[in-house]
């Protein structure tokens, strides 16, 4: 399988590892648990890149400009159909939405195809997760966005996920 390349936001050890353990008891037996180093949130997938592709990707990711800023996640649920269990917020931050929408638009300069889909924000905890009653998620966690990434899926390795390029949020002053 190639690489597959998204961009996305990662959490720091901390907040990921308090992600895990929330999602721990959520997680019945015979679902598959993402890694804790694999928690992330996924801003928009680009599939598999070749070299010029990849190129664009950076470049967009050189030049796009946002400000850091808190995701707030406080619910947990899961897309049946894809057998995901996920956590997200229940409202999506404004400066998150602007990110996404700055990160379509230099795509699409780039000549990228754009994404038709509504941007839905949510951190996958677990798949394979089937026919399980949803626990109680419990307090909110709090995760404070400060850098984006361009990362690469690569199958079979522990963890899945490479965050290949980083680029620091402004800080807003």
């Amino acid at each position: 399988m190639a690489e597959r390349w998204f961009f996305g936001l990662w959490p720091d050890p901390a907040t990921a590892k308090v992600l895990a353990a929330r999602a721990r008891p959520l997680i019945p037996p015979g679902a598959r648990a993402a890694h804790p180093l694999d928690l992330h949130l996924t801003l928009r997938f680009l599939g598999e890149l070749n070299p010029d592709a990849l190129r664009a990707a950076q470049l967009v990711g050189d030049t796009v400009q946002a400000e850091s800023f808190c995701l707030h996640f406080d619910q947990a649920g899961c897309f049946a159909r894809a057998a995901v269990l996920w956590c997200g917020p229940t409202q999506t931050p404004t400066a998150l939405l602007e990110l996404v929408t700055r990160l379509e638009r230099g795509l699409a300069a780039q000549g990228f195809v754009p994404e038709t889909r509504p941007y839905r924000p949510h951190l996958t905890l677990a798949r394979k997760f089937r026919g399980a009653t949803l626990g109680e998620w419990g307090p909110a966690v709090d995760w404070a966005a400060r850098e984006l990434v361009l990362a690469r899926g690569c199958a079979g390795q522990v963890p899945r996920y490479v965050a290949a390029y980083r680029w620091a949020l402004g800080t807003g002053g």
